[in-house]
């Protein structure tokens, strides 16, 4: 059985809203997030604070929290990624204490029953009141995995699962007779889930998009689909690709990107920081596993692997948005010129960059017409 859903959105949130470039607070439930660094600046995390800066975010306009889903770190000195939150329960919780903002919950296919995926993020809409998102991943840390008692698929065969697991949980969130899937992965009998979701046909699919096989996966499932880029050119070129491959599925894509936010005084102190984060500060064993054991690095040539250690050291190898508030807005301009839709941002020190962000990057992205206040896109 293949499924595809074919009825129109009729309920919408603040990421279907006109209001510009979107903003989510990407990664916070995770400790070193924004960096895999033994900086004393990167980021712990505490319930109490996940809480007020989800909040805060939400008050400034955000659109969107986004969690890492994460089971053990990549060792080291610091264990980076070490310590997390659940994104299910984390996302059902702040539900509860926020109003307008878009929870989402990041699943890997390989680790969450499609059956109880369906159930929880439809308890969690019932929660939010229709803000849940699910952020769907197909799996590729083997190390994590085992503690499953999974085995890592190749490239090709985990798109395929991810494909028979979404098809599951879409079916499921449609409602009506209970229903049979048996396909190459996956096996339900007698398939049910009520009371479905309350967004409608159902809550939005977020999935990163950095293969050809994933293209094909977020254009034909995915409501928004997360791009990988260098640079602006690039990122729009990244679009273009993958709006392409969605309109030949009949449907449209809203397309993010991961970005890291670097922001000090002056252009030069913000390039000193990623400096010394990636070298005073690396935690040389725990950024080798991060790269060899999540992004191939035993099979990089050996100039592409040192690059890549700098950026996963300073910036989670996340689009670098570095220099000050000013130069900052630029390069987010830039992406929303190019055809980016959302930015998912993380920071080293979520508790001292979130504020920053807010009180001096937003209002400038507002005065150019990148993003629309609050108050405006409300009244539309």
């Amino acid at each position: 059985m293949t499924y595809l859903p074919t009825v129109p959105r009729t309920t919408a949130g603040p990421l279907f809203a006109d209001t510009g470039l979107k903003l989510g607070v990407f990664g916070l439930n995770v400790t070193s997030a924004g960096a895999v660094t033994a900086s004393p600046e990167r980021h712990e995390i505490d319930w109490d604070q996940n809480v007020r800066l989800v909040q805060l975010a939400e008050e400034a306009g955000f659109e969107a929290a986004i969690p890492f889903s994460r089971w053990r770190g990549f060792e080291g000195r610091t264990d980076p990624w070490g310590r997390s939150f659940d994104p299910y329960t984390w996302a059902a919780a702040l539900a509860a204490l926020t109003s307008r903002i878009t929870l989402f919950a990041t699943s890997h296919c390989l680790t969450v029953s499609p059956v109880m995926a369906a159930k929880q993020i439809a308890t969690i809409d019932a929660i939010s009141g229709g803000r849940v998102g699910l952020n769907v991943v197909a799996g590729w840390f083997a190390k994590e995995l085992r503690m499953f008692g999974v085995e890592a698929l190749d490239h090709e065969a985990r798109y395929g699962y991810s494909e028979e697991w979404l098809q599951v949980v879409l079916r499921l969130w449609e409602g009506g007779e209970d229903f049979d899937f048996h396909g190459q992965w996956l096996t339900v009998e007698n398939g049910v889930s009520r009371p479905g979701p309350v967004q409608r046909p159902h809550p939005p699919i977020m999935n990163a998009a950095f293969s050809a096989r994933g293209h094909q996966l977020a254009a034909r499932y995915a409501d928004l689909s997360f791009v990988s880029a260098l640079d602006a050119a690039s990122a729009g070129r990244k679009v273009r690709e993958i709006r392409e491959v969605a309109a030949g599925f009949g449907r449209e894509q809203s397309v993010w990107i991961a970005a890291s936010v670097v922001c000090a005084e002056t252009d030069r102190e913000a390039r000193a920081l990623v400096e010394r984060w990636s070298e005073t500060d690396l935690d040389d064993v725990a950024v080798r596993n991060a790269i060899e054991w999540t992004m191939g690095g035993a099979r990089m040539p050996q100039e592409q692997h040192r690059q890549l250690t700098k950026a996963v050291a300073s910036t989670m190898a996340g689009y670098p948005l570095v220099g000050t508030p000013a130069r900052i807005a630029e390069q987010l301009a830039e992406l929303h010129a190019a055809g980016i839709d959302g930015v998912a941002l993380t920071w080293m020190n979520y508790e001292a960059g979130i504020p920053r962000f807010i009180d001096e990057v937003l209002p400038i992205l507002e005065r150019e017409g990148v993003r629309r206040p609050v108050a405006a896109a409300s009244a539309r």
